[in-house]
C-alpha cells in the first residue's frame, strides 16, 4: 500500500480457529466511529472456516494474510506489524468486541500524548465469566503492575508504529506459552510511557477458544515470571519466583507458616530490588507490593483459614476487621482449591 494513502490506524488481528466469532469481531472495528484505518488479519494456519470468513467480508479496508504452517501468536503477531501501514497500531483478538468509540478516543490521546508510546483501556469480560478489569492511568503505577502483570492491557493496546519500527520490537520469536503480550510490552515500556483510559472500550470473551485455557498456569507462569524478573534486572531464584506467583494469587500447595513468611520476606527483598533496578518509584512501587500484601489475606483465607492466619500474625495492619473475617471463614465449609485463571493479573 503507498505509504501516502496508509489509514492512520491499523487493526492488527490474529486468527486461529475463532471462524466462529471472527465476524462479530470485524464488523465491531468496521462500526467504529473513527473511520481511517484498516484491519489486518494475520491467519495462523487455521483448520476450520475462519479465513474464509474474512474473505468473504466485501470492506477493502479489510486484508488477510495467510501461513501454510501454524508458527504461534507471537510470530503471527509479528508478521502483522512487519505489514502494518498506519501511524499507530490497534491490537484486537479475533474473538473480541470493540466498542465503538474505542480508536477515536485512543487516537485523540496519542496525539495529545506524544510521550506515550501505547495507550490502553479497561476490558469487561463476558462469556464464561463477567467482570471488569482496571490499569492504572499513571505511567509509574502501571510499571509497578508490570512486576505482577499487564501495564496495560494487551488487547486493549494502541501503539506508536514509529517506535516499534526505530527501535524494532517486535513479541518474543517462538514464545509458545502464554505471555508473549507481557513480554513485548514490557520492551515497548522501555522507551516512552504507559497510558491507560479509565473507561472500558474492549468486551474480552473468556472461553474454551482462550489460550490460557486447560493448561497448568503454575507451570505457564513459571516460565513466564522467571522472564520477567530477569528482564526487569530482578535476581531471583526458583523458590522466589514460585512465591512471586503467590501474589498473583496462584497457589499450588497447601500454604503454612514457612511459605507466608517467605511471602513477606519475598515483599521487603522484591522492593529493593525493583527500586534499585528502577522499574519504577519507590512509592509507586511500595504501593503495589502493599496492596497485593493486603490482598494476600483474603485469598489466603479463602484457600486455608490456618494460613490465613498466620498472614495476619506477620502483618503490621492487624485489624479487627480481619480477625472478624478469620473467624467467621473459620465457621464455614472450605471452598474449592482451584487457582486463579483471571483475565490479568
Amino acid at each position: 500500500m503507498d505509504s501516502r494513502n496508509a489509514p492512520r490506524v491499523t487493526v492488527l488481528m490474529t486468527l486461529y480457529n475463532k471462524g466462529m466469532f471472527v465476524l462479530e469481531a470485524i464488523e465491531s472495528v468496521l462500526a467504529s466511529t473513527y473511520t481511517d484505518l484498516e484491519v489486518l488479519v494475520v491467519d495462523d494456519a487455521s483448520t476450520d472456516n475462519g479465513p474464509s470468513i474474512v474473505r468473504s467480508i466485501k470492506d477493502e479496508r479489510v486484508r488477510l494474510i495467510e501461513s501454510d504452517v501454524n508458527t504461534g501468536r507471537a510470530d503471527a503477531a509479528n508478521r502483522g506489524y512487519d505489514k502494518a501501514t498506519g501511524a499507530y497500531v490497534a491490537v484486537m483478538d479475533a474473538d473480541d468486541i470493540m466498542h465503538p468509540q474505542r480508536l477515536e478516543q485512543q487516537v485523540a490521546f496519542l496525539d495529545a500524548h506524544p510521550e506515550v508510546v501505547v495507550c490502553g483501556s479497561w476490558i469487561s469480560a463476558f462469556g464464561n465469566s463477567g467482570s471488569v478489569v482496571k490499569v492504572p492511568a499513571a505511567d509509574e503505577e502501571a510499571r509497578a503492575r508490570s512486576m505482577f502483570g499487564m501495564p496495560v492491557l494487551y488487547p486493549t493496546a494502541m501503539f506508536r508504529r514509529s517506535v516499534l519500527e526505530r527501535h524494532r520490537l517486535r513479541c518474543p520469536s517462538g514464545w509458545r506459552t502464554p505471555g508473549m503480550d507481557l513480554l513485548f510490552m514490557l520492551e515497548v515500556g522501555k522507551h516512552g510511557k504507559y497510558g491507560n483510559l479509565q473507561t472500558s472500550l474492549m468486551n474480552y470473551r473468556v472461553g474454551e477458544q482462550n489460550m490460557r485455557y486447560g493448561r497448568d498456569p503454575i507451570k505457564d507462569n513459571l516460565i513466564l515470571f522467571s522472564r520477567v524478573l530477569s528482564m526487569m534486572n530482578i535476581d531471583s531464584d526458583a523458590d522466589e519466583v514460585r512465591t512471586h506467583l503467590y501474589f498473583i494469587g496462584l497457589f499450588s500447595t497447601r500454604m503454612n507458616w514457612s511459605d507466608v513468611v517467605a511471602m513477606r520476606a519475598w515483599k521487603r527483598k522484591l522492593l529493593t530490588l525493583a527500586v534499585s533496578a528502577n522499574v519504577a518509584s519507590r512509592d509507586a512501587l511500595q504501593a503495589q507490593l502493599e496492596k497485593r500484601w493486603d490482598q494476600l489475606f483474603y485469598q489466603l483465607t479463602e484457600h486455608s483459614v490456618l494460613a490465613g492466619s498466620y498472614h495476619w500474625a506477620l502483618s503490621e495492619n492487624r485489624s479487627f476487621a480481619k480477625l472478624k473475617h478469620l473467624v467467621r471463614r473459620a465457621l464455614v465449609p472450605s471452598r474449592s482449591k482451584g487457582t486463579s485463571d483471571r483475565i490479568d493479573r
